[in-house]
């Protein structure tokens, strides 16, 4: 593994900005970003030995019964470096010291992304439960 650093820590607007792009998310607005970032149950930042953001991801949620890991991204230039599976595992392992026991933890990833979450105790929900989603 290179030399990184977690730290538990909210990224600029702007650092957010450029970490989505790089890891292939569409460009949003910055009062977006800033809503959103204020919002956040938890979020870790992955820094390189130089102190740029390479990585990072974030849980939503109503801080009791539900959370949701969302915004786990990788710089282009590290994927594959297992910088993914330190931020989810990071993560899971802050959750469990302030969410209450049976606290549900959910994650909505694309087909490649099933088996990072699958390694980290995630089961797909069907045939038993569905989950769906829209657009407002």
């Amino acid at each position: 593994m290179m030399n990184v650093h977690i730290t538990e820590d909210v990224p600029q607007n702007q650092e957010y900005m450029d970490l989505r792009v790089d890891a292939g998310l569409p460009e949003v607005e910055i009062s977006v970003i800033e809503t959103a970032l204020n919002r956040s149950v938890l979020s870790l930042l992955v820094k390189d030995g130089h102190d740029r953001l390479i990585g990072m991801g974030r849980v939503v949620g109503d801080g009791a019964f539900y959370f949701q890991l969302v915004d786990i991204m990788v710089a282009a230039s590290h994927l594959d470096q297992g910088v993914e599976e330190m931020i989810v595992s990071e993560l899971l392992s802050r959750l469990e010291k302030i969410a209450p026991s049976g606290a549900e933890v959910t994650v909505i990833t694309d087909v490649p992304g099933i088996k990072l979450y699958q390694q980290a105790g995630f089961k797909l929900l069907y045939p038993d439960r569905y989950g769906m989603a829209r657009s407002v």
